[in-house]
């Protein structure tokens, strides 16, 4: 067992993870979720892993030009070869899992966030909750939407428009996205495990302030 001394923090046996974007959020938050404990995960992401991916993301040089679903799946069963993986190299149509599972979205369009939750609306057995991390610069934002709801979503969603015109890679650094899987990780824990969560928050780095959202 790799999670000695975390497996009295929260039993992630029978909880299914689905990652929609396997880049700088999504893979730090992947990692984790391993070494903690869990060990069945979906993955989606249709693009390969480039060198700018590899000081912002769990990835390395060998990885470069590899689809970023096979190279994350690599280095997550190198910390637990047992684990349980489906990777998809695609975009996100449709939810493949059931109701106890929890959805992280990871991804750089607003848009296709918006999508996504949508389309887990109208899906028959959708996530038991969905995780919305937003990082940008040294600033990041989670969301988390327990059975979601388009109306609720609407609600903290902004367009692409609004979001800074820099490349994504270009506005995230190392320890933002590292700190983001922390932050996912922790809220996934005391989520699973019935505790008060911090609900929607950001997270400013300069700073090092939290604010309620």
């Amino acid at each position: 067992m790799i999670n000695l001394r975390s497996q009295d923090i929260a039993n992630l046996d029978n909880v299914e993870f689905h990652i929609v974007g396997c880049g700088a959020i999504g893979s730090s938050v992947a990692m984790q979720l391993v070494r903690l404990g869990a060990n069945n995960f979906y993955l989606y992401d249709f693009d390969k892993v480039e060198i700018q991916n590899v000081g912002v993301s769990q990835y390395n040089e060998q990885d470069v030009g590899l689809p970023k679903v096979g190279a994350l799946t690599n280095h997550m069963k190198r910390i637990n070869v047992l684990i349980k993986v489906q990777g998809y190299v695609s975009k996100f149509t449709d939810y493949r899992g059931s109701k106890e599972g929890i959805l992280i979205l990871g991804l750089d369009s607003m848009k296709a966030r918006k999508d996504i939750v949508e389309l887990l609306v109208n899906c028959p057995d959708k996530p038991k909750t969905v995780i919305d991390g937003r990082m940008g610069a040294e600033h990041y934002q989670q969301y988390i939407i327990p059975k979601p709801d388009i109306d609720k979503y609407e609600k903290i969603w902004y367009s692409d428009d609004n979001m800074s015109t820099d490349p994504c890679n270009a506005k995230a650094t190392s320890y933002c996205s590292n700190m983001s899987g922390s932050f996912i990780a922790n809220a996934v824990r005391k989520f699973v495990t019935g505790q008060p969560f911090n609900g929607n928050f950001s997270f400013n780095f300069p700073t090092m302030m939290m604010n309620k959202l």
